[in-house]
């Protein structure tokens, strides 16, 4: 995992046991023109596969990945990550959203 430093956005998502809707977002996130952020993901899972799948990825840009001790329950977990977030702007999202073009944080 990259760090990224005096990034212009943080990216927070919360998740919980939907690995395949994350995947398919953090590919979005992959394919983006704009490359001034970093990636918080906070973990509500009953299970440790998103854990595992973000430690042995490959990704091209900043992430760090927090389990929470204990669930947090959806609406605290969606925005648990802005605590560790550094950027000037924070971006919110969902494990099953996604950016629908590489220009979507450039816009």
């Amino acid at each position: 995992m990259l760090e990224q430093k005096n990034c212009e956005i943080s990216i927070c998502i919360g998740t919980y046991n939907r690995i395949h809707y994350l995947k398919r977002l953090l590919e979005s996130i992959a394919i983006q023109k704009y490359k001034n952020f970093e990636v918080i993901i906070t973990d509500d899972s009953s299970s440790d596969s998103i854990e595992q799948y973000v430690k042995t990825s490959s990704l091209s840009f900043s992430l760090q990945y927090i389990r929470n001790k204990e669930a947090l329950g959806t609406p605290k977990n969606w925005t648990a990550g802005m605590q560790y977030a550094t950027g000037k702007w924070i971006k919110v999202m969902h494990d099953d959203d996604f950016f629908s073009s590489e220009d979507s944080l450039g816009a």
